[in-house]
């Protein structure tokens, strides 16, 4: 990545974790790989989609948080790109990982969780990572993706007071032949955070760069484990921008009828001060007492139709 000065580059001990979706914490990967070469420790967690209870030799610290190893078993379907992470880290760098993995929680809870990591991995600092930009939407966008998991992270980390946080989007892109995200949307949000100060650089992932080259050569192990059904259109749309692909891809057999849109924006990491970001929602204080994703949904759909929606804005891009 393009060597800037980040502010949770000031830390020792920083948990880097997926927004939502399995696959997020893949995406996280680059940011963990630049802290790791300054020797940093880093850490990582998952906000799950794995079948967590069924994979064998995986640790249970509470009935929502397991950490998951490299010698862990996969869930009868076989999917967990957790565990092929850790096996890769393991052959690649000759060090055990641990990803840090829940699931189906709503904000309160996953706060709790954090609060354990924090104090057990003796935590300075926090990075939430967003496969994707609906993690940005507050309710009232034209279309909205699938911001539950995003939302529960991102202000799970917020309550953790005391604590530096920041928040980062990749993946800029759109799945789908509708195109049903808005780049306007979601570039609006963005304006809003760097004019209120919050915006804290952009950095490419670019082939070339150590960590373009970790995270390629990871993601292909773990999609390789997977198989094809399993392949990520988040992390697989990075990719294929590195490879200098543009415009409509077909990135795997589930997107034969919703080709995936890449482009040199796909590459750009987006960082932001977490709690600039997390006092955007107009329903913080209710969203911050959700106890699961179906409470974080009704609440964001409450407010999508009270307030409206956007219009649908076309920009030139």
């Amino acid at each position: 990545m393009i060597p800037f000065p980040l502010p949770w580059q000031a830390h020792n001990s920083t948990l880097v974790a997926g927004c939502g979706g399995g696959f997020d914490v893949i995406c996280a990967l680059p940011v963990a790989f630049n802290l790791k070469a300054q020797g940093k420790a880093v850490h990582l967690a998952s906000y799950s989609f794995s079948e967590l209870r069924e994979i064998e030799g995986a640790e249970k610290l509470s009935s929502k948080l397991f950490r998951v190893h490299a010698d862990c078993e996969p869930p009868a379907n076989g999917y967990c790109p957790e565990l092929w992470l850790c096996r890769w880290w393991r052959q690649h760098f000759g060090e055990e990982l641990s990803v840090w993995c829940y699931r189906r929680v709503g904000t309160a809870p996953l706060a709790e969780i954090f609060g354990q990591l924090r104090e057990r991995l003796e935590l300075d600092a926090l990075v939430v990572v967003d496969g994707g930009v609906d993690g940005l939407f507050v309710g009232d966008e034209h279309e909205l993706g699938t911001p539950e998991t995003d939302t529960a992270s991102l202000l799970a980390a917020y309550q953790q007071e005391g604590l530096a946080r920041y928040c980062a989007f990749c993946a800029f892109g759109t799945e789908g032949t509708a195109y049903s995200v808005r780049h306007a949307d979601a570039l609006q949000r963005m304006a809003e955070l760097i004019g209120q100060g919050y915006g804290l650089g952009v950095s490419a992932l670019l082939p070339q760069s150590s960590e373009g080259q970790w995270f390629s050569d990871c993601l292909e192990y773990v999609h390789e484990q997977l198989g094809e059904q399993w392949h990520s259109h988040m992390a697989g749309s990075i990719l294929a921008a590195m490879r200098g692909r543009f415009g409509e891809q077909l990135l795997s057999q589930r997107c034969l009828g919703a080709p995936i849109w890449v482009s040199p924006l796909t590459l750009l990491y987006w960082f932001f001060d977490l709690p600039g970001l997390a006092r955007q929602r107009p329903y913080l204080q209710q969203a911050l007492e959700a106890e699961s994703v179906g409470d974080l949904h009704d609440l964001i759909q409450k407010y999508r139709h009270d307030t409206g929606v956007m219009e649908n804005r076309k920009i030139p891009i």
